[in-house]
C-alpha cells in the first residue's frame, strides 16, 4: 500500500517537506554498516537461547491506520507490523501477529489465545486483568464533523448530537461522563469512515492519526473539520495479568531497538521532517566546498533578486490593494480583533450595519459601543463571543459557529468564522472574525419549519386517507387516517411483507386495473371499492399524483356513508316522484337572485312539457290562460313582497290546446338580513277534483232541496193532520163526552136505585178515558203541529213549550224576550222550534242539567236564539260521532231555513246553541 500523500502528512504532523535521499556514500560509510551488520547478525546468534526461542503469539487491530490495517490485497500492514517484525529480529523470538476487530482482539487476549496486544490504552478497569508496557506513543482524539455543521467545539458541544464512536473504545466511559450519551457503535474504525462517506453520520470522535489516514484514503477529508484534542493518551503493550515473563521479554526487546530504526518506521507511515540535523551535518563538507563557487553566483543572484523584489513588491501592493477593495466592498462584516477583544479593524459593511462610523468602532472593546447605543446585548452574549475569541488566540485553530447579535435594526442571525492571524513566527497576533447575515435565511428556515409542522399536523390530522407507494409497488408511509380505514398499520404491512393491492382488491381483473390507475397517475378522481381488513367492502373517492423522484401518493376519502346518502336521496326521489305521480302534484323552485326556476318531472307532465323547458321565472307565462295571467303574477309578486305564504287556483293551457286546472301553494324563504331570496312551492292538478266538487256539490244542493221539500211535506202533512185529528177526532171525542155527561144527567135524575151506581161509576170512567184520549189527541196534535206556533206565534210557542218541559223533567228553564214579536216566515219559525225542541231533548238525555236559559233578540238584522244549559259540556267527538243525528238534524234544518247554527261546550260549564236567522226584509 502506498505512503499517504503529502497533504495527510502535512496534517497530521505539520511538516511537508523531506529530505532528498543521497545517491552516493563514501567507502568510510559503507565500511562502517557491514561491521555494525555482522554485530548485529552474531548478536541475534548468541541470543538466541532455549528460553527465548519461543513463539510469540501477538494480536493487534486491524483498522487502526496507520498502526495496523489492511492494504487492498488484505495483507497485514503499519507501524506496528513492522515494529515487530524489528523486534523479532533483535531478540530472535519469532512473532506470529494476527489482526480482528478491537472488541475480539481484548476477548481472545483474556481468553489466553494470544501472548500480546498491541496499541492499548491503560485503564483502571484492564488494569485488574493486563499488564502493561510502558508508553510508547502518545495519540491525540479529536471530535471530526462536517464543514456544514457549527458550534461543535468540545465536548460540552456533543450534547444532542448522536455521535459514532468504535466499540471498546477506552473514551466512551469518558464520553458519557461528559453528558455525551447518544452513541452509535461501530465495529472498527473503517466502518465509521466508511459510512461518513456515505452521509450516514455526521460526527465521530477518532484517533487522529487513525482518522486522517482514513478520511485521506477514503478521499473525503475536505468534507470534514475537526475540533482541537478532546482526549489525549498512551499507547501500550500489554499481556494477561501475572504474565511477568512475557512482559519483560517484549519490553526489553522493544528498548533494544536502535530509536533510528523505531524512527524510521515512523518516517515510513508519517512522513519525514526537514529537521534532521544530523543529514545536515554529514553534507556540510560537500557546502562548504561549494560555498566558494557560490559565492560570485550570489553576487550576481542579488543584483538579480533586488530588481526582481522590487518587481513583486509593485504586484503584492496591487494585490494588496486588490484584495482590499474585496474587503471594503465585501457584504459580509470583517472585523479585527486584537487581545484585549478590541477592534483592530472594520469594513464599511459593519459600520454601515450599526450607522456609525468606522472610526467609532475601532479601538472599542467588544459590546461597549452597543452598550452605549443602548441596544439590548446580553452579557451572556458578550462573555461566549470572548471566551470563542479567546480559543482562537490561545489554539490556534479557526472555529464557526451561529449567533444573534443586536444593531439598530433589530436582532439579526450571523453565521460567524474566527480564525487566527499568525506573524512570521506562526504565532497568533489577531483574530480575525467574519460574520454573514443569514437573518432571512433563518426566517425562511423558521417559516419552512412551520410549514412543515402545519402539513405534518395535517397529515396526521386529515380526515383524508394518505399513503405512499414506492416504485416497487410498496407502501412507504400511510397517515393514522389510512390504518384507521383499511385496518392495517403501516408496522404490519412492512414486518408481516403483506402486499396491501392483493388484500383490498381480491379479485384478479379488478387489481389489475387499480395498479394500471395507480402507474398512471394522472391525478384524476374515481370511484372505487376497498376491501379492509375486517372484511367489509368501502366506497372511497381516490387520485394518484407523481413525485418527481418517483413515489407516487395515493389521497382517498372513505364516501361509504355518501353513497349510501346518495343511494337513500335517489330512492327517495323516485319515491316523491312516484308519490307526485300518483297524487299529480309537482314540486317546483325559484330563486329569487338569479331569476331561475327548477320544476320537477311531474310538473313538466301536468303542463304536457317537455323536461327543461322552464328555465327562468316567466317562461310558464304562455301556458298559463289569459284570463288568470294577471291572478298569477299579482299573487307571486304579493307573496314575495310581503314575504307570506300563498295558495290559490288557476288554469292553464296545455300545449294542445286543453284546459286545466292547478291548484298552486307557495311559502317564501328570507336571507338572516330578512330579503327574500327563494320560492318553493307545489302545484296540483286539481281538474278531476274540481268536476268532482261540482257534482258533488250539485248532488248535495239536489239532497238539501229534496230533504227541504220532504221537511217541508212532513211539516204540511203533520198540519193536516193535525189539524184532522184536532179537528175531526178531538170534536168526536167532546161530542161524545158531552153526551155522556147528558146520559149520566138523565140517569141520575131518573133513578137512585143501587143498580144504577154501577152504571154510573162506568160512565165516569169513560168519561176519565175520553178526556185522557182528549189531551193524548191533543198532545200529538201538538208534536205535529204546535198550536201554539200558529197562534201566538214562535216566543209564545217557545215558552209554552219551554213550561211543559219544565213541568214533565223538573229542570227550571228562564226565557228571556227582548221582542214582542218577530217577523219571520213560517219555514224559518218551524225550523227554530223543532231545533229548540231537539235542543231540549238532548239536554235531557245527555247534559246531566239542572237549568237551561233561553234567549231571544233582533242583532244586525238577525233573530238570535241562544239556548243554554249548565251541563258537563258537550265534547268535539260528541259533535262529529257517528250517533249525533240530532245535531245533523238541527244543522240540516237551519240550512234549509238560511239560518247559521253554532254549538259549542265548555267542560263542566255547559253547552251553548246559537241560531242566527236571517229577518226577512232587513238588510244587514
Amino acid at each position: 500500500m502506498s505512503v499517504a500523500n503529502n497533504s495527510w502528512r502535512t496534517r497530521l504532523d505539520r511538516c511537508s517537506q523531506t529530505t532528498p535521499e543521497v545517491p552516493h556514500m563514501s567507502a568510510l560509510k559503507r565500511a562502517f554498516l557491514l561491521i555494525l551488520w555482522v554485530g548485529l547478525v552474531a548478536g541475534a546468534v548468541m541470543a538466541q537461547t532455549p528460553a527465548a526461542r519461543r513463539t510469540i503469539r501477538v494480536v493487534l487491530d486491524n483498522t487502526y491506520a496507520p498502526y495496523s490495517f489492511q492494504s487492498d490485497d488484505g495483507k497485514l500492514q503499519g507501524i506496528l507490523v513492522d515494529q515487530w517484525q524489528a523486534w523479532e529480529k533483535k531478540t530472535g523470538v519469532k512473532v506470529e501477529i494476527q489482526a480482528m476487530d478491537w472488541v475480539e482482539a481484548l476477548r481472545h487476549l483474556q481468553a489466553g489465545e494470544f501472548d500480546v496486544i498491541d496499541s492499548i490504552v491503560a485503564t483502571d478497569e484492564r488494569r485488574s486483568y493486563f499488564d502493561f508496557t510502558p508508553a510508547y506513543a502518545t495519540t491525540e482524539t479529536s471530535i471530526f464533523f462536517r464543514k456544514d455543521i457549527s458550534g461543535i467545539t468540545d465536548l460540552a458541544s456533543l450534547k444532542g448530537f448522536p455521535v459514532a464512536v468504535k466499540t471498546g473504545n477506552q473514551q466512551i466511559e469518558k464520553l458519557n461522563a461528559s453528558g455525551v450519551t447518544t452513541l452509535i457503535l461501530f465495529q472498527n474504525d473503517a466502518a465509521i469512515i466508511e459510512s461518513a462517506g456515505q452521509h450516514k453520520i455526521n460526527v465521530f470522535v477518532l484517533d487522529d492519526a487513525s482518522a486522517l489516514y482514513l478520511l485521506n484514503k477514503a478521499g473525503i477529508e475536505d468534507e470534514f473539520r475537526q475540533s482541537a484534542p478532546v482526549f489525549r493518551d498512551e499507547l501500550r503493550r500489554a499481556v494477561r495479568k501475572g504474565d511477568a515473563a512475557t512482559l519483560r521479554l517484549v519490553s526489553e526487546g522493544f528498548a533494544a531497538i536502535d530509536p533510528n530504526e523505531l524512527k524510521r518506521i515512523d518516517e515510513k507511515w508519517f512522513g519525514r521532517t526537514i529537521n534532521s540535523y544530523k543529514r545536515y551535518l554529514t553534507y556540510a563538507g560537500y557546502a562548504a566546498a561549494a560555498a566558494v563557487l557560490l559565492m560570485a553566483f550570489f553576487i550576481g543572484w542579488n543584483r538579480t533578486l533586488r530588481r526582481k523584489i522590487s518587481q513583486r513588491t509593485a504586484l503584492l501592493h496591487a494585490r494588496e490593494q486588490e484584495f482590499r477593495a474585496i474587503v471594503e466592498n465585501a457584504p459580509d462584516q470583517i472585523i479585527r480583533y486584537d487581545r484585549e477583544f478590541r477592534r483592530v479593524y472594520v469594513n464599511p459593511a459593519v459600520a454601515e450595519t450599526y450607522g456609525l462610523p468606522a472610526e467609532a468602532l475601532i479601538g472599542k472593546p467588544i459590546g461597549s459601543v452597543l452598550q452605549n447605543a443602548g441596544l439590548d446585548v446580553k452579557d451572556d452574549e458578550l462573555a461566549q463571543l470572548r471566551q470563542r475569541i479567546q480559543a482562537v488566540f490561545d489554539t490556534g485553530k479557526s472555529c464557526e459557529f451561529e449567533i444573534t447579535w443586536p444593531s439598530p435594526a433589530g436582532r439579526k442571525y450571523y453565521s460567524s468564522r474566527l480564525f487566527p492571524e499568525l506573524d512570521l513566527n506562526g504565532s497568533v497576533i489577531n483574530v480575525l472574525g467574519i460574520g454573514r447575515d443569514i437573518t432571512e435565511s433563518k426566517r425562511a428556515e423558521e417559516e419552512l419549519k412551520k410549514e412543515k409542522e402545519i402539513l405534518e399536523k395535517i397529515f396526521d390530522n386529515i380526515p383524508v386517507m394518505i399513503g405512499f407507494v414506492g416504485e416497487d409497488g410498496r407502501v412507504k408511509l400511510v397517515n393514522p387516517e389510512w390504518e384507521r380505514s383499511i385496518g392495517w398499520t403501516l408496522k404490519e404491512l412492512q414486518e408481516q411483507n403483506v402486499d396491501i393491492f392483493v388484500e383490498a382488491y381480491p379479485e384478479v381483473s379488478y387489481r389489475q386495473e387499480i395498479l394500471e390507475f395507480v402507474a398512471a397517475s394522472t391525478g384524476e378522481s374515481i370511484d372505487l371499492k376497498i376491501r379492509v381488513r375486517d372484511g367489509r367492502v368501502i366506497d372511497a373517492a381516490c387520485a394518484v399524483v407523481r413525485l418527481s423522484d418517483g413515489t407516487r401518493v395515493a389521497i382517498a376519502q372513505d364516501i361509504t356513508e355518501r353513497k349510501q346518502t346518495e343511494e337513500s336521496l335517489l330512492q327517495s326521489e323516485r319515491q316523491l316522484a312516484q308519490a307526485q305521480r300518483l297524487a299529480n302534484v309537482g314540486s317546483w323552485e325559484w330563486n329569487l337572485r338569479n331569476n331561475t326556476v327548477t320544476w320537477s318531472d311531474e310538473l313538466y307532465r301536468i303542463f304536457s312539457l317537455q323536461p327543461g323547458a322552464i328555465k327562468a321565472a316567466g317562461d310558464a307565462i304562455p301556458f298559463i290562460h289569459p284570463e288568470d295571467r294577471d291572478l298569477v303574477v299579482r299573487t307571486a309578486a304579493s307573496s314575495v313582497e310581503n314575504k307570506e305564504p300563498y295558495s290559490f287556483h288557476y288554469r292553464i293551457l296545455r300545449p294542445d290546446g286543453e284546459e286545466r286546472i292547478i291548484h298552486s301553494r307557495g311559502h317564501v324563504v328570507t336571507d338572516e338580513n330578512g330579503n327574500s331570496i327563494r320560492v318553493f312551492g307545489a302545484s296540483q292538478d286539481v281538474t278531476e277534483i274540481r268536476s268532482a266538487e261540482e257534482r258533488l256539490r250539485a248532488t248535495s244542493e239536489q239532497l238539501r232541496a229534496l230533504s227541504a221539500r220532504v221537511q217541508s211535506a212532513r211539516e204540511e202533512e203533520g198540519i193536516r193532520i193535525a189539524r184532522e185529528i184536532h179537528d175531526e177526532l178531538g170534536g168526536a171525542l167532546t161530542s161524545l163526552r158531552w153526551d155522556l155527561d147528558a146520559v149520566d144527567e138523565s140517569i141520575s135524575e131518573a133513578a137512585r136505585g143501587p143498580q144504577f151506581r154501577a152504571l154510573r161509576q162506568k160512565i165516569a170512567g169513560m168519561v176519565g178515558l175520553i178526556d185522557t184520549t182528549i189531551n193524548i189527541v191533543r198532545r200529538i196534535s201538538s208534536e205535529l203541529r204546535p198550536v201554539a206556533l200558529d197562534d201566538v206565534g214562535l216566543m209564545g210557542a217557545v215558552e209554552w213549550h219551554a213550561r211543559q218541559f219544565q213541568e214533565r223533567t223538573g229542570i227550571i228553564v228562564s226565557c228571556e224576550c227582548d221582542l214582542e214579536n218577530v217577523e219571520i216566515s213560517r219555514e224559518q219559525s218551524t225550523a227554530a222550534f223543532r231545533i229548540f225542541q231537539e235542543a231540549l231533548t238532548n239536554i235531557l238525555r245527555h247534559a246531566q242539567a239542572t237549568r237551561v236559559n233561553i234567549q231571544m233578540k233582533a242583532e244586525e238584522g238577525d233573530y238570535i236564539f241562544t239556548i243554554s244549559d249548565n251541563g258537563r259540556g258537550i265534547t268535539e267527538a260528541e259533535q262529529s260521532g257517528k250517533r249525533t243525528l240530532g245535531l245533523l238534524g238541527m244543522r240540516e234544518r237551519a240550512h234549509i231555513a238560511g239560518a247559521k247554527i253554532d254549538i259549542t261546550g265548555s267542560e263542566g260549564k255547559g253547552t251553548v246553541v246559537t241560531m242566527r236567522i236571517p229577518i226577512p226584509g232587513q238588510n244587514k
